[in-house]
Parts: C-alpha cells; structure tokens; sequence
C-alpha cells in the first residue's frame, strides 16, 4: 500500500513548492505520484502549470481533480489499454502526495502563512505537523529541508516498497520460515489495539461484575498474555521468541465500547507485532466468550499495529 501524505494550507501558503520539493527528493528512489484539486479551470500539463512541474520533478504520475474533469497523467512507462490503465495506480505506487482536499482522512502536513495560526486547521483532522517556508512561532517545521527530513523519518517508515522480496517463499516458491540466524540481537518492542463494542448494559454488567463467567477483563488480560506467548503455536511462519514482557490495558467510553491495548516486548533477533496482535485479538475474543450469553451482537473491529521499534526496518508509527 503507498504511503500517502497530505499537504494542505490557503492560497500562497506553499503547497505547490513544498509538493514539488517533496516529489524531487523522493523520485529517484521511490514510485511518486501526485493528486492536484483545482477549484476553477483544469489545464494539464501545460508549461508552467502544476501538474508539469509535478511531471518534470519526477512523479510517475499526476491527477489533476477540477471542477471540468479528471485528469491522469503518467509520466513513465504510460499503459497503452483500458485495463492498464484501470489497474496501474494501486500497484505503480509508493508514496501517494494530495495537494489540498484539506477534509480528507489522510496523515496531514498543514503548511502556515505569516497571518495564519494553527487554531485556523482545527476542523481538519490527521494533521501530523505544521510548517512554512518562512520562520513562523507556530510551526515545527520551518523550510524545504526541515519538510523532506520529517516526511522520510515519518511518513515512508512502514512503505512496503516495489522492490522488496517476499521473504516467506523458498527457491521453489514454496512456504519456509525465513532464516534469522544472522540477525542481529536488539530490542524489540510492538503495540496494538483493537476494539469490541456491545450494549451499554453488557458494559455496565461487566463494570459491575455481574458477568457469570467471572471477572471478565482479569480473565481476558490473562487469555491475552498466554496467547502472546502461544503465537509461534498458531502462526505457521513465526519463530518462536522468548518474551520478556506483555502489558494488556483496558479503557472503555462508559457507554458501549472497550478498547484493548498490549504492548509486547523481546530481545532477540526479530520482532514481535505478531505477538502483540495475536494478545490483543485472543483479549477481545474472550471479552465477547465471557459475554455472549447475554449479548451475541458484539463487534470486534479495528484491530491493528499501532507502533514498533527495533530492528533494521527501524521504528513503524500507524499513520491511519
């Protein structure tokens, strides 16, 4: 999947130039592609338009969104038929950067005009940082330097690259377990989350320890933390990791919801996300076994990798 950012800001605020930088710097060791919005007449690829600055800093693709039309514009190795063309974007790209689109559901870099101030962005979420291009009290990142810097450590952590090699498959195309004898010993950490919504009294029975089975967040926490160190027992290709810590809290909204965070943690010589994914599903699932009698509707949604560090793939920040 690309990693996708957003820069967003008012007229004259830099948007352009910060995209254009942005698309310089990534383009030589990464598939680019670009999303412009105009709100008044499209002209594509024109001499001096955005898309052609876009196209000529080297994107491998342009969209320009206007009010006339879309418009696509690949810049190498264009597909020739419908069907390439139809299918050409999810697997042709890296990093995805929209310019504009500001209520859009992507991580965000809001860029400030000298009369600008963050209280301005506060309808807009998934904001990451702020930035100018010129000195500004209110910005973390000040200049073109400072913004390629922060996009590279924090938005391309976790891109699955075009080039990377599937690790999980033998000379034969066959499933292995991937050899980690010559990895290096560090420490590893992974957290996840997941959550489970019920009825309001399901939550308020569990609150009140009126739940038959038991106490049903002691029980799952438990359940959570056997399954942490059962996960080499149920995933086929995980190694088996001596763990040297898992933590599994519970918060709810007091109304219907129960989140479930573990964090798992090793020293050895490969991660452990796995692991912490495995505590926090094993948890909601015996939340909704302590349960079901009283309420077969629960939802266990949202499950995912919020964070990890260690190892060469470095430090992963969940940017949904």
């Amino acid at each position: 999947m690309a990693a996708t950012l957003q820069i967003i800001g008012y007229k004259n605020s830099g948007k352009t130039t910060v995209t254009e930088a942005l698309i310089k710097a990534l383009s030589p060791d990464y598939q680019v592609a670009a999303i412009k919005h105009d709100a008044h007449v499209a002209a594509m690829d024109k001499k001096g338009t955005d898309t052609d600055r876009f196209a000529r800093a080297g994107a491998h693709s342009v969209v320009l969104q206007s009010d006339d039309d879309l418009f696509l514009h690949q810049t190498k190795d264009a597909p020739t038929s419908a069907t390439k063309i139809a299918n050409w974007l999810p697997d042709a790209t890296d990093i995805l950067l929209i310019e504009g689109f500001k209520p859009d559901p992507f991580p965000k870099i809001a860029m400030l005009r000298a009369s600008d101030s963050r209280t301005d962005f506060n309808d807009y979420k998934q904001i990451q940082a702020f930035a100018s291009l010129t000195p500004h009290a209110e910005a973390e990142l000040v200049g073109l330097r400072a913004i390629i810097d922060w996009v590279a450590a924090n938005i391309l952590k976790g891109t699955d690259h075009m080039t990377v090699e599937l690790t999980h498959f033998n000379d034969q195309n066959r499933a292995k377990m991937v050899d980690v004898t010559d990895k290096e010993i560090t420490h590893r950490v992974a957290i996840a989350t997941g959550e489970i919504t019920m009825q309001p009294a399901t939550l308020e029975r569990i609150h009140q320890g009126q739940i038959k089975k038991g106490d049903v967040l002691a029980v799952a926490q438990v359940a959570g933390i056997m399954a942490a160190k059962q996960t080499s027992s149920l995933i086929p290709m995980c190694h088996l990791i001596p763990l040297t810590g898992v933590d599994i809290h519970f918060e709810d909204n007091d109304q219907d919801t129960i989140t479930v965070t573990a964090q798992v943690k090793t020293k050895h010589v490969t991660g452990v996300e796995i692991e912490a994914l495995q505590a926090v599903q094993t948890t909601l699932l015996t939340i909704y076994d302590m349960c079901k009698a009283i309420d077969r509707g629960m939802l266990i949604s949202n499950v995912h990798l919020v964070e990890k560090d260690g190892g060469k793939s470095g430090h992963f920040i969940y940017q949904g």
